[in-house]
């Protein structure tokens, strides 16, 4: 059974996703069909909850870490900023 994501990607067991909803991200552990629903085929992910495949999207790992070193790079920005603001104030001593 091929399973596709939003994109039309096929979806694996070990791939990275990511849920297109809310932006929660996990790697694929199972993918099962569920008895009694309209779309009976689901994935689940490392946190133990069913996705429909329709609303996940498979991202690389490496993809992932590019937008983590972004954001550490913004943060350490910002923190650079907040310190130059600090010592610029007056001393109450």
């Amino acid at each position: 059974m091929i399973v596709r994501d939003a994109e039309g990607k096929e979806i694996k067991i070990g791939d990275y996703v990511i849920y297109i909803n809310t932006g929660s991200k996990g790697r694929v552990v199972d993918i099962v069909e569920r008895e009694g629903y309209d779309n009976n085929i689901w994935v689940l992910l490392d946190n133990d909850l069913l996705y429909k495949p329709s609303l996940l999207r498979v991202i690389e790992v490496k993809e992932e870490k590019e937008k983590k070193e972004e954001e550490k790079v913004e943060i350490e920005e910002e923190i650079k900023i907040d310190s130059t603001d600090l010592s610029e104030a007056g001393g109450a001593g």
